[in-house]
């Protein structure tokens, strides 16, 4: 009945009319004011001039965002890449380094893999050295990198700026040039990007020859530090020698004498001689005795020369194991003293002699060592010129400017709309 205040439906909780006109006009309202903010155009009789100042200012911020966010960024886009991006080559390599030294466990077969944790190292360490302004100092001994990053085209984009301080060229250097590492091989993929293919090789070649230095350089530290040890034992055993050599001509000055065999056997030849003469005169002197010439001039003569030789043997004798009665210990001495400290001389030398030649092969192997090339970057990809640009890609690039621009404006848009519609609800 129409005067009843409430109607009930089965199951359901009673609803009374004065809210069910309450909202009813409610929904009415909110139609009636979004057909208003709608604007009519003039020839449907409506007003659309007169749409509320806060739909104007929303369309053109709409017609703005789409401009900013969308318009701006893709023109942009599409000319850059069409007009101005330069072509940039690319010099692929792929190496690993090796030691000429291998680890004998690494023979065994089924065991290789678990002996790579030096290989690995050494990788990521060249990987860090590339990535390095240690590697820019070397290459700008060959390269002029401002020039070969620079080239004078109208990509200011991309080429690296003529006022570049250090750090900059570093940070260019580092998007420049792309170093991978399989940590669980040791492989290394080495790319070099730059405007011109030969400049691309150049570099590739470069860095590889100057990664595979510093390399070395590492692994022969302790091979300098053995050749610096041997060096100073050899400076050492030299001066040893030298002195020996020195006292060993100081001895032979001292005793008179240059080879002391060759004298003792030149000493004996003489005495040998004097003696047999001597015996000689002897026999004579007893033979002119037993025939009763005692007083004969030529017995006087034969005892004089028998005199005289007797004291040229003893003065050889004193020479070979005596002294001389003239002369003390301390102005000379014989043979056998001199023979005996020319021994002793002798055997310095040879022993100072024969350290010089350890010391001369020591220092020989510790040379060798250290010029020997341990490490190798073993290339498997050599690097090769570029025959077409690989970057920029410039499809690939327009399509992502394009598409996260529009994605850009259509989230600001859509936001506008949600706010606009919260507001005037």
């Amino acid at each position: 009945m129409e005067s009843l205040t409430s109607i009930s439906r089965p199951g359901s909780p009673a609803i009374s009319v004065s809210q069910l006109r309450a909202k009813a006009i409610s929904i009415e309202l909110r139609r009636v004011a979004r057909k208003a903010r709608t604007p009519r155009p003039v020839v449907s009789g409506g007003g659309g001039f007169r749409a509320r100042r806060s739909d104007r200012i929303f369309r053109r911020f709409l017609m703005g965002a789409f401009a900013i966010c969308f318009l701006t960024p893709a023109l942009s886009a599409v000319v850059y890449y069409t007009f101005l991006a330069s072509d940039q080559f690319v010099s692929e390599a792929r190496f690993s380094t090796s030691s000429s030294e291998g680890n004998g466990l690494e023979i065994l077969a089924g065991l290789s893999s678990l002996f790579k944790t030096g290989q690995t190292t050494d990788a990521a360490i060249v990987a860090e050295y590339i990535e390095s302004r240690s590697i820019l100092l070397e290459l700008e001994k060959k390269f002029d990198l401002q020039k070969v990053f620079s080239p004078g085209s109208l990509d200011l984009v991309a080429e690296l700026q003529t006022s570049a301080t250090a750090e900059e060229l570093l940070s260019y250097w580092r998007k420049q040039i792309g170093i991978k590492v399989d940590r669980s091989s040791g492989l290394l993929t080495l790319e070099v990007r730059t405007f011109s293919p030969a400049d691309s090789l150049a570099l590739a070649n470069e860095i590889i020859a100057i990664s595979e230095r510093m390399v070395n350089r590492l692994t022969r530290r302790n091979d300098e530090k053995s050749l610096m040890e041997a060096e100073d034992e050899l400076q050492l055993a030299k001066a040893k020698l030298e002195s020996a050599v020195s006292a060993m001509r100081d001895a032979r000055d001292a005793a008179g004498v240059l080879d002391v065999d060759l004298t003792a056997k030149g000493y004996s030849d003489i005495l040998t001689a004097l003696n047999m003469e001597l015996a000689k005169i002897r026999t004579q002197i007893n033979t002119l005795e037993q025939n009763n010439a005692s007083e004969a001039p030529q017995l006087i003569a034969l005892k004089s020369r028998a005199e005289s030789l007797r004291q040229q043997i003893g003065s050889y004798e004193n020479r070979f194991a005596g002294m001389t009665k003239s002369e003390s210990p301390e102005q000379r001495q014989n043979l056998a003293d001199s023979a005996a400290i020319l021994a002793e001389k002798d055997v310095e030398r040879k022993i100072a002699q024969s350290e010089y030649e350890h010391a001369v092969a020591a220092y020989e192997s510790a040379r060798l060592n250290r010029e020997r090339q341990r490490s190798y970057l073993m290339t498997y990809v050599t690097p090769r010129a570029a025959e077409e640009p690989l970057y920029p890609r410039r499809l690939l690039a327009v399509s992502l400017v394009v598409f996260g621009s529009f994605l850009l404006w259509a989230v600001i848009a859509g936001l506008g709309l949600l706010v606009r519609d919260h507001t005037a609800a």
